[in-house]
């Protein structure tokens, strides 16, 4: 079938009946036969624009969806990835909808699709059980959450609880989650360059080392509304039970993550090629926080070796340090990173650590 027949076949239906047709014959262009060459290319993007975007028409003039067709539009979509079609098909498809997007029109669209998978299945059950149905997806989502808070040069910044349980309910029930994006590559349209994968495991660290000098330890239990439970029968008066929840606190729930995150790095040892887990610079950066907080308590005139949370976060960094270094997992410039720990606080496991593999070296 020719260009100008395939367009004029899609032009007979109308939307949303086009966007659905027009995205099967997209996956015949891209993913029918070897890498698509740059005329099926730019075929499949035209069909894009005109028949699921709406653009433009054949004119070339300028159209748009009105709301509800952006509704209809999601339903389409939504429906056509969850058919039967490779992992394949679906990540070239979904990349040619929303890859190197520039549309303001199309972000929203991504924006609404994003927000509608993420609450048709909020339930925590559903989202804990993320880390065994898609692993690649938490391990690049928990990635580009932690990548938010490396830039806070201050360290004040942690995630919300809500975050945090999810989180690491994930990593503590599954140690190759955090390597799960570089053990297995995603399956891309023939001809695709994969990017390097990055994992979550130094935001871990950070969120874990940073936690005692940002978070009060607070034992109490998170208060849960009462429940009124009446006893059938009884009209007059009615039996008030209250039901309580123990909860996590913060600090439990970051001790809890902290052991996560080193089984993690124990699993994430390779045993061919160099260190691909965590960058040196990406811990180094812990340095000057850790730092400002310790000038601010001799300031105070509060002993530093004396002070449980300064204490705490400097073995939660040691402890991460070595268990990463023995286990083959930091790469980039290690004298760099073993001389900024040198420059830190005082601590007898820290001490241990920096002086054992300086040594080595």
């Amino acid at each position: 079938m020719s260009i100008s027949d395939l367009k004029h076949s899609l032009r007979k239906f109308e939307f949303p009946v086009c966007a659905k047709e027009a995205l099967v014959k997209i996956e015949q262009l891209l993913t029918n036969r070897g890498a698509p060459s740059s005329k099926h290319l730019d075929v499949a993007m035209d069909i894009i624009s005109e028949f699921i975007f709406c653009e433009a028409d054949r004119r070339g003039g300028r159209r748009g969806l009105n709301s509800l067709q952006e509704l209809q539009l999601i339903d389409v979509i939504c429906e056509y990835l969850s058919d039967g079609i490779t992992e394949t098909a679906k990540n070239t498809i979904f990349l040619s909808l929303f890859g190197g997007i520039e549309s303001q029109k199309r972000l929203k669209i991504l924006c609404i699709l994003a927000s509608m998978a993420v609450s048709a299945l909020n339930t925590p059950s559903t989202l804990k059980s993320l880390a065994s149905s898609a692993p690649q997806f938490v391990a690049n989502f928990i990635t580009a959450v932690t990548e938010l808070y490396m830039h806070d040069t201050q360290g004040k910044k942690m995630p919300p609880k809500n975050l945090l349980e999810v989180i690491t309910s994930w990593v503590y029930s599954n140690a190759t989650l955090c390597m799960s994006a570089q053990l297995n590559p995603a399956a891309l349209p023939n001809g695709a360059i994969p990017m390097t994968s990055v994992t979550p495991l130094a935001g871990l660290i950070r969120w874990c080392a940073l936690a005692p000098l940002n978070i009060k330890d607070d034992n109490c239990e998170s208060p849960v509304p009462s429940k009124k439970i009446k006893i059938e029968g009884d009209k007059e008066t009615s039996i008030i039970k209250h039901l309580s929840k123990k909860d996590f606190t913060e600090s439990e729930l970051y001790r809890k993550l902290h052991l996560g995150v080193l089984t993690s790095l124990r699993a994430g040892r390779r045993t061919q090629g160099p260190p691909t887990a965590v960058n040196a610079q990406h811990i180094i950066a812990l340095t000057p926080i850790v730092q400002a907080c310790a000038h601010q308590l001799l300031n105070s005139g509060i002993k530093l070796t004396t002070h449980p949370q300064l204490q705490e976060c400097l073995d939660r960094i040691g402890q991460a340090v070595q268990v990463s270094l023995a286990n083959g997992c930091i790469y980039g410039n290690v004298s760099t990173l073993l001389a900024a720990l040198h420059s830190l606080p005082e601590n007898r496991l820290l001490h241990i650590v920096v002086s054992t593999h300086q040594q080595a070296m």
